[in-house]
């Protein structure tokens, strides 16, 4: 470790503060340039603004907190120009832009947020969720009162707009009463979305309304609902705009149309088993009949199947076009997809696993080009991606990932994170052998990088005695929560700090010891300034 490194975590004395303030004040309100401050007493740049900042609330005016100071400030900025350089008042006051945000309690001239579908900006939105995205990543809860510092709009409107920039909505009374006049009025559940937030999903809206504005309207029918309006119906259709109804299809009327379905179907051609159902099936509708043949004709048979594996097999290893299988059987690619992945795992081979497959076809592509097209084995086995993801089980040549401030990345950190909530949004339990696959890193460095990632620090014996260590260097909180994880709040270490490794000394001695030291004491009671004690 080179000699800046270390002085930089040491104690500060009265001849380094003396001098940091002298270089300070030369550059006598014009930008502190902090590096060559730092460089010049030979240590980093954070460590010399905070110091000086914690200097001056300490010695300049101790009859002004820190919240005053910043407050003070950002009046006479305000009152004098009607803006803030919140960057010029952090290197006045030795804070971080953050610190003074969140700090000022100067509220007046903010101006009012409150969502119109037509004036609505995503600029100022887009700039509102990029302030709390860069300075309170999840799971650290956003300060609002440094986001309505840094918007300069009253902190109640940037909380609720930040709710519905996510989506959520409270369902007051009024807004439910906008919602049924809305609806009286024949506008669509996507466009009232839109009148109340503007990342309202449409499914929300439809929901709600249907369990909470007017649930009885949309109670489903019962099967015997259903016939009974049917039978009144038809008692009444000679008085009525309508022909009688049709009956509801029966298992034996199903097994009739299969029947007929098996008898007189071409691959391509339903005209002959529409006839002959029509002729079975006076009472009935065109359209019903054709609903119920293509209803039939999605069911697999044997011969679909043995045509489907024939299909595929004609590939031979090159990537199979499930498009133009489906085409040839008259059904959709995915169901095509689906069905030979289901055959490939119950019949092929019956003693080589779902497990086995995936993880011989990852091994033969490792081995061949040290990487793995997920992709391609997918469509090789007809299965999806996730679950290839999670049958893996080969490992070989897998990254360790080893958390380090100065190398850590958040590309990949992102890149797992977006693959977590993709595949297992909550309250799914997440799936680590997936994760690992995906990342091609070590399963137990993905699940414990994840833990970071959430903030989460398992207090062992090993890292308290780093945390300790690092406060005899004099290092603060924050860096010390930056050593540990990239996203630990100084509030955790602090706590840690003082409930782990104070508690040896606070805590209270037993009965115990202490009969033992009075004891002691009272042995040696000539000898030492103080009389016997008395028994306990």
């Amino acid at each position: 470790m080179s000699n800046t490194l270390q002085k930089s975590k040491t104690l500060w004395n009265a001849e380094d503060i003396a001098r940091l303030v002298h270089l300070v004040s030369t550059y006598k309100g014009r930008k502190i340039d902090w590096a060559a401050i730092g460089k010049d007493l030979g240590r980093t740049a954070s460590s010399c603004q905070n110091k000086h900042g914690e200097f001056h609330r300490n010695h300049i005016n101790p009859t002004i907190d820190h919240s005053e100071a910043v407050s003070h400030e950002v009046q006479k900025q305000y009152e004098q120009q009607h803006c803030v350089d919140w960057t010029g008042i952090a290197h006045l006051l030795g804070l971080t832009e953050r610190e003074c945000l969140e700090a000022n309690q100067f509220n007046t001239g903010k101006a009012r947020w409150i969502y119109q579908p037509d004036t609505f900006s995503w600029d100022m939105a887009n700039r509102m969720t990029a302030f709390i995205k860069d300075n309170y990543p999840k799971p650290l809860a956003a300060d609002y009162t440094a986001v309505s510092n840094y918007m300069w709009i009253d902190i109640n409107d940037c909380a609720k707009m930040a709710n519905l920039l996510r989506g959520e909505m409270v369902w007051t009374a009024k807004v439910i009463a906008q919602v049924l006049e809305l609806r009286e009025q024949g506008m669509p559940y996507k466009d009232i979305a839109h009148q109340l937030s503007p990342a309202l999903s449409k499914a929300k809206v439809i929901g709600t309304y249907h369990s909470r504005i007017n649930p009885q309207a949309y109670t489903p029918l019962s099967y015997e609902e259903k016939h009974r309006i049917k039978e009144m119906m038809n008692t009444h259709a000679e008085q009525m705009p309508f022909t009688e109804l049709q009956a509801l299809w029966t298992d034996a009327d199903t097994c009739r149309i299969q029947e007929l379905v098996q008898t007189y179907y071409k691959p391509g051609n339903q005209r002959d088993v529409l006839i002959q159902a029509q002729i079975a099936f006076p009472n009935r509708s065109q359209q019903s009949i054709i609903n119920k043949v293509k209803w039939i004709l999605r069911k697999w048979n044997a011969d679909d199947v043995a045509r489907l594996v024939h299909l595929v097999s004609t590939y031979k290893g090159r990537k199979i076009d499930w498009a133009a299988i489906g085409k040839d059987l008259g059904r959709t690619a995915s169901s095509c997809q689906n069905k030979h992945g289901e055959f490939h795992r119950n019949h092929i081979n019956p003693t080589i696993d779902h497990s086995e497959a995936v993880s011989h076809e990852v091994q033969k592509q490792y081995e061949q080009q040290h990487c793995v097209d997920w992709t391609g084995i997918a469509h090789l086995l007809g299965l999806t991606e996730r679950e290839c993801l999670e049958a893996n089980q080969f490992n070989t040549g897998k990254a360790r990932w080893i958390y380090h401030p100065d190398t850590f990345s958040w590309d990949m950190a992102n890149r797992m994170k977006t693959f977590i909530k993709d595949n297992y949004p909550e309250p799914l339990p997440v799936n680590y052998t997936a994760v690992s696959n995906y990342m091609w890193i070590v399963m137990s460095d993905c699940v414990k990088m994840a833990s970071l990632l959430r903030g989460e620090m398992v207090w062992t014996a090993e890292t308290i005695a780093k945390v300790v260590k690092l406060r005899k260097n004099g290092m603060v909180y924050k860096d010390i929560a930056r050593q540990l994880s990239p996203v630990l709040n100084k509030s955790k270490i602090v706590g840690a700090y003082y409930g782990h490794i104070k508690s040896k000394v606070n805590a209270p001695l037993t009965c115990k010891e202490k009969h033992r030291i009075k004891e002691m004491m009272n042995t040696h009671a000539e000898q030492m300034p103080f009389t016997e004690l008395r028994a306990l």
